[in-house]
């Protein structure tokens, strides 16, 4: 019993001690070291780095990505840790540095990882490898149209971001790392994933849009290269779909900041904000005003090479100076004469010719919805007066449209009259009008055919092996006053093929010298394009 008390009096003992410590380390962790140990708390602290998301993902009408839904590996390296080596390794890899919230630390972009350079960079500089998901490609394709979205939310800014911003929007997810107070990642939490939301792993489906990637692509590689700025956009004619918007020049939405700040309009969606005189391609307009009012097709008038009009003297720049004497409704259409089409504007009046401007879908939005879209402008009735009807005969003066206006205009006389209006996405549907009858539909293409074959059109050579026109066409010049310097634009507008048009093709270049000149080799190229690619023999799906 002895041996017994010595031993539970030895545990006693142990015990006792053991308290004592446990209850000296509490008084030292809440009194005396407190404040150390916040301090140490507060410094583990999240560091953000790069923000990433669940975004939706944009479509093709075939159901292809037109924005990236590729991996992209992300490198961080504390700046401390940066050297020549570390540069040398990244160039390797092709990375790119990128923005990031935290200055303390270099941040790297790259589509490629190789395990050896990684491995490198990884015990060299003590970096982090992480893959990420990118919203766009290196080499972004219809970029005006998709727009871009704000860096610091990743929400919707411009195009189709924007528009449909509710649908494309996800759960937010930011890239952190848990650092100490030296700032170094603490081994074993390394880099973590937020979220906004419970499900980690929703994605929304997305949009799917009437895009045709393969011809999106194609006409952004022809247009690459010109000299002059230009807008470009194809409609599915049998529904309205958009199947190709591009414009020059483009912009990086990876690099959005940097075009933010840039002087220049690269930003600028030229096919749906920018409003210019229309030109002769205004003559589609007025010829179909003067059919629907009766006036016969047979109709002349005479052209000396200039037209008088209240205080203006208008030239027939096609006419040259003794004109083409007396002309016909078909062959002034064709030839584009300034002088029919001014005394056939006065025979219709001011009115019926805006009036039949406003049922091709001229003066409004064309795309319901689309941000920052522009109407364009025609005269009104103030505007209406003294030497105005020579000016709006000609798509001169006040009247001013946009390539997808344009594109719309063209696509009801394709139609045989029906205004199948313009949309983007897949699910929805064309808004069918009968806005002109079918009869001065037929004759305006007939007219349109005539361009091609011996008009202004002719130098194109679109005519094909059995004596078709491959398209129907009208051509246009703008003028337009530049620091008090005068100045053109070009145009070309028209359908393919002429039976059954199953694509309208829009074409502004600006700056250009003539719509035939440098406007009809770009549309030129795209006819060629459609032939190559089979693009008639596809299914429209819309």
């Amino acid at each position: 019993m002895g041996l017994m008390a010595k031993n539970l009096k030895r545990i006693l003992v142990i015990i006792a001690v053991l308290i004592t410590l446990l209850i000296f380390r509490l008084f030292y962790i809440q009194i005396i070291g407190g404040d150390e140990l916040a301090a140490a708390t507060r410094a583990q602290s999240l560091i953000s780095l790069e923000g990433s998301n669940t975004r939706g993902i944009i479509y093709d009408r075939y159901g292809s990505p037109l924005v990236a839904d590729n991996k992209r590996y992300i490198y961080i390296i504390k700046e401390d840790n940066f050297s020549s080596d570390s540069e040398r390794l990244l160039e390797e890899l092709e990375a790119k540095e990128i923005d990031n919230d935290d200055k303390g630390y270099v941040v790297y972009s790259s589509e490629a990882y190789d395990k050896n350079t990684g491995k490198k960079l990884i015990e060299g500089s003590d970096a982090y490898v992480l893959q990420a998901s990118a919203r766009y490609s290196d080499e972004q394709i219809a970029a005006h149209l998709i727009g871009y979205v704000n860096k610091q939310d990743t929400s919707g800014a411009a195009g189709l971001e924007l528009m449909y911003d509710q649908q494309l929007s996800g759960l937010n997810r930011r890239i952190y790392a848990v650092a100490d107070v030296k700032g170094n990642i603490l081994p074993g939490r390394g880099l973590v994933i937020t979220s906004d939301g419970e499900k980690d792993s929703y994605v929304k489906q997305g949009i799917r849009t009437t895009i045709d990637k393969e011809m999106q692509k194609a006409i952004e590689d022809i247009i690459a290269d010109m000299s002059k700025d230009c807008a470009v956009v194809v409609l599915d004619s049998k529904s309205g779909g958009v199947t190709a918007m591009a414009c020059t020049p483009s912009f990086d939405p990876n690099d959005i900041d940097v075009h933010m700040k840039s002087s220049g309009d690269e930003l600028m969606n030229k096919v749906t904000q920018g409003e210019y005189a229309p030109g002769s391609i205004f003559k589609i307009v007025v010829a179909a005003a003067a059919l629907e009012k009766g006036i016969d097709i047979n109709q002349e008038f005479e052209c000396s090479g200039s037209t008088h009009v209240g205080n203006l003297d208008i030239g027939c720049e096609t006419g040259g100076e003794d004109g083409h004497g007396t002309i016909d409704f078909k062959e002034a259409f064709s030839k584009s004469c300034n002088s029919f089409f001014i005394k056939l504007g006065q025979k219709v009046g001011s009115d019926d010719i805006i009036s039949m401007a406003k049922k091709l879908g001229l003066g409004e939005k064309a795309l319901d919805g689309y941000p920052q879209e522009s109407g364009g402008h025609l005269m009104t009735k103030q505007e209406r007066y003294g030497d105005a009807i020579g000016n709006l005969s000609i798509g001169q003066g006040e009247t001013l449209v946009t390539p997808l206006q344009v594109a719309r205009m063209t696509n009801v006389i394709a139609s045989g009259g029906i205004d199948k209006g313009v949309h983007i996405l897949m699910e929805e549907e064309s808004s069918d009008g009968q806005v002109l009858s079918s009869e001065t539909a037929d004759a305006v293409s007939s007219m349109m055919e005539s361009v091609t074959e011996s008009g202004t059109g002719k130098n194109l050579e679109l005519i094909g092996e059995d004596g078709i026109p491959k398209a129907a066409l009208k051509t246009g010049t703008a003028e337009y006053s530049d620091e008090d310097s005068s100045k053109t634009h070009g145009w070309i507008t028209g359908y393919t093929p002429c039976e059954e048009p199953e694509y309208v093709i829009t074409v502004f270049v600006e700056g250009g010298i003539s719509g035939s000149a440098e406007a009809g080799p770009v549309f030129k190229k795209i006819i060629e394009y459609l032939q190559e690619s089979g693009s008639y023999s596809k299914p429209t799906l819309a």
